[in-house]
């Protein structure tokens, strides 16, 4: 911005001191004609002035280009931190934001400038911040079922209140209780009792929905570093039966193998071809020119694959980020060998590996992508066989604020229409001469 300022005014200085400087020549017979021709005069300096302003404001769009500039009401964050939102939201604010501020899923300790919070941060940056919060004085933090009972955690952004809770089960209502939480506090509140299969969680007024599974899955993982820890937290956090491995080949029916080495898929079989593979963050990787394509990256590139009964992912899950979305839990669990649990939200779209039957609130048969648009619980199936459970609760209420209106976009057509204008009156002005 500096720069364009400065080159507007350094074009202005040197139109000025090009004309003082340039040579006069004195042509005595010309005083004769000065007095007819005051109109002439004018008019050359008039086109003077409009050529050496249209001029500088060229200079001034050109190097204002790389600055950016915006129009915004206030100051616009510099970082957008996320957490436990659905990933309508993520891509939203990903769509809208990406270009004005860096998206994080985990806290700075140094941000680079304003934070805006989104979901459920219980810490604040040690800067300037915003908060983009559901549109309810309060919401549910955390909310765990299991067979012998339930677990909530609830903010309460607005005044003292009590919060009256009734539990549904298959066989009618199992609970009716009511708890107190203080303004600005997190409540917690927990109950014992036997639970199986759909959960219904009425909460003054809202039905959250849940599911009860009765198998228990286990995980295998060939991995080391960052790579390990997603995985063995997965494996803790759901009940997925997998066996994964990170540049490492798994003679296992079902087993996920990931790589960025295109020479170890060639080795199998595969055809491929280096590329760079983008989900929130882009890394090189391979894309896959053969097997039956289970998996696309955000530019629609073919990066997983069923081959043989194996499948093969030509990326690592930490390096592009794929591990820290809501995707990447619904997608593995999907890949489970027993029934998983998959939590989504009313809006999201899932995109199963294979053509599955989906029974629910909406039903749908022979379907590879489906999109959810009621709250329920939805069971997927597979040749008959129950491939997993979709527990769908209403989107939150995330208010997300219009991004900054760009104003680089037209200035390229400013510089052009400049641009004419001073080569037309140049033009015109030596064709009067």
């Amino acid at each position: 911005m500096y720069a364009a300022i400065g080159g507007f005014f350094m074009t202005v200085l040197l139109h000025t001191v090009a004309n003082r400087l340039a040579p006069k020549v004195v042509f005595p017979w010309i005083g004769m004609l000065q007095k007819g021709k005051s109109a002439g005069v004018l008019w050359v300096r008039l086109r003077d002035l409009l050529v050496v302003l249209l001029r500088s404001l060229m200079v001034f769009f050109i190097l204002l280009y790389p600055a950016k500039p915006f129009l915004y009401r206030g100051k616009p964050p510099a970082e957008i931190w996320i957490k436990d939102v659905p990933p309508r939201i993520i891509r939203k604010i990903k769509d809208e934001w990406g270009n004005f501020a860096r998206i994080r899923f985990k806290p700075s300790e140094n941000p680079k400038g304003k934070v805006a919070l989104v979901g459920p941060w219980e810490t604040v940056p040690n800067s300037e911040y915003e908060v983009w919060s559901a549109s309810s004085d309060w919401e549910i933090r955390d909310l765990r079922v299991w067979k012998d009972g339930l677990e909530l955690k609830v903010y309460n952004g607005g005044e003292d209140k009590w919060f009256k809770i009734t539990v549904e089960g298959e066989g009618g209502i199992l609970l009716s209780d009511s708890f107190r939480v203080a303004a600005g506090e997190i409540g917690f509140y927990s109950a014992t009792l036997p639970l199986s299969g759909q959960v219904t969680i009425t909460l003054n007024g809202y039905r959250f929905y849940d599911y009860v599974l009765q198998t228990s899955g286990e995980g295998r993982v060939f991995a080391k570093g960052l790579e390990r820890e997603i995985w063995e937290a997965l494996f803790k956090a759901t009940d997925v039966t997998l066996t994964v491995g990170v540049d490492t080949v798994i003679n296992t029916s079902k087993a996920l193998i990931f790589s960025r080495r295109c020479s170890l898929f060639e080795r199998l079989g595969l055809k491929v071809r280096p590329s760079t593979v983008r989900f929130l963050f882009s890394d090189s990787g391979c894309i896959f020119l053969s097997g039956k394509p289970v998996l696309l990256d955000e530019d629609s590139k073919v990066v997983g694959v069923l081959y043989g009964d194996r499948y093969y992912f030509g990326f690592h899950p930490t390096s592009t980020g794929w591990a820290f979305t809501p995707r990447f839990l619904q997608f593995v669990s999907l890949l489970s060998e027993t029934p998983a649990k998959i939590y989504a939200s009313v809006g999201d779209t899932l995109k199963f590996p294979t053509v599955v039957n989906v029974e629910g609130p909406v039903v749908r048969c022979c379907v590879s992508n489906f999109v959810l648009t009621r709250p329920g619980i939805y069971r997927i199936k597979e040749g008959g066989r129950e491939k997993g459970i979709i527990v769908v609760n209403s989107s939150l209420g995330v208010k997300i604020p219009d991004p900054p209106f760009p104003l680089w976009r037209s200035l390229i057509f400013i510089f052009l229409i400049a641009l004419s204008l001073e080569m037309l009156i140049t033009f015109w002005g030596t064709r009067r001469s």
